[in-house]
């Protein structure tokens, strides 16, 4: 079962506190005699947070400081300092009873527990703050304990605990498709545990929620890193290039007017033609040029125009100059000044800029 579905760790209220640290003297904040703009907090939030710098001064990582630092992430989840000294009581309170928080492969089901209830309030916590960059990290610190602590890597007890944690994941992105955080940390699972099976069901994953929402940008920039397995210095073989411009144009097909395809079609050929400069890369280019042309027949039946589509005309003028040779680069500088002047006068300045560049260098190319 994944932790979104279970109930949160219980959390003390700010009257236990007393009880809790009675040879403890709450220190309080101090922001001199004069403070230009004093802040408003809440009157449990001061309480708790006495009680928090004076446990950070003597630097005590016991049970009890760890359920300190529960009620203060509460009252405020943005607050690194808490969730860092969270982390460091976990670690030390492990460290106590003979233990390495650093997971070593072996089962440890007091360790596994501890860091597993740890999930459960970030994700309690998440729920309301699915942007808070230090919820976010903390989850990646526990998993990096649980999951990557060894050499060893992720092995199949592990990997259900992977999948448990992309099944969270894509619970959040249910409810915000282009949550930043919520991708990072999914493509840092996937890229960490690097297991052949991960990365193929990735695949399965992305084109899903294409298909719900064809305009989500940020599913197609995780289906380029799914397809690249995470690396950024090599390009895909020609084969590959080949499968993932026709998904991308597929995608355009049935939306002219969406961007999203049409940049990662884009993007793969300028990838091909960076990487070589063959003749292969060459009629690959000229295909999907071919292909794109017939994609106005597409607007036409619509009863649209098809030079006044910006994203695909734009993406033609791209594969045009990528061809390179004077005709092409004559006919991308035409389309340029039909944008900047009919289609796309938002940005007229930048297609006539365009159509100068290209119209300069369809002089000097073969």
């Amino acid at each position: 079962m994944a932790d979104y579905d279970l109930d949160p760790p219980p959390i003390i209220s700010v009257n236990d506190l007393p009880g809790l640290f009675p040879d403890i003297t709450p220190i309080e904040q101090n922001d001199g005699p004069n403070p230009v703009c004093a802040i408003a907090y809440t009157a449990q939030f001061i309480v708790a947070y006495n009680y928090l710098r004076a446990i950070l001064a003597k630097d005590e990582r016991s049970e009890r400081a760890l359920q300190l630092t529960a009620l203060c992430v509460k009252l405020n989840p943005a607050n690194y300092t808490v969730w860092h000294f969270r982390r460091q009581c976990l670690e030390e309170l492990y460290k106590n009873k003979g233990g390495n928080i650093h997971h070593d492969g072996e089962d440890d089901d007091s360790h596994l527990k501890m860091l597993e209830l740890d999930l459960q309030l970030a994700a309690s916590l998440g729920g309301d703050n699915p942007k808070n960059y230090q919820i976010w990290y903390h989850r990646r610190a526990l998993l990096q304990m649980i999951l990557f602590g060894s050499n060893a890597g992720v092995n199949d007890k592990s990997l259900d605990r992977v999948r448990q944690e992309l099944a969270y994941i894509s619970f959040v992105l249910g409810n915000d498709g282009k949550n930043y955080h919520a991708w990072s940390h999914r493509q840092w699972i996937i890229k960490t545990s690097n297991r052949d099976e991960l990365w193929n069901e990735e695949f399965d994953f992305g084109e899903k929620l294409i298909q719900i929402d064809p305009r989500n940008n940020s599913v197609w920039n995780h289906r380029w890193f799914i397809s690249h397995r995470g690396q950024h210095q090599s390009s895909l073989s020609l084969n590959d290039a080949r499968t993932e411009a026709q998904y991308a144009l597929d995608g355009a097909a049935l939306d002219p007017y969406n961007e999203s395809p049409w940049r990662y079609l884009i993007g793969i050929l300028k990838e091909q033609r960076k990487s070589n400069d063959s003749a292969s890369v060459q009629l690959l280019v000229d295909d999907f040029e071919t292909k794109t042309m017939d994609l106005r027949s597409v607007l036409e039946n619509a009863g649209r125009d098809p030079d006044a589509c910006s994203n695909m005309i734009s993406a033609r003028i791209d594969m045009l100059e990528l061809k390179g040779d004077s005709d092409s680069l004559k006919l991308a500088s035409l389309l340029a000044n039909g944008l900047g002047i009919n289609h796309d006068t938002i940005r007229k300045k930048y297609w006539l800029l365009r159509e100068k560049e290209l119209a300069s260098r369809a002089t000097t190319a073969c």
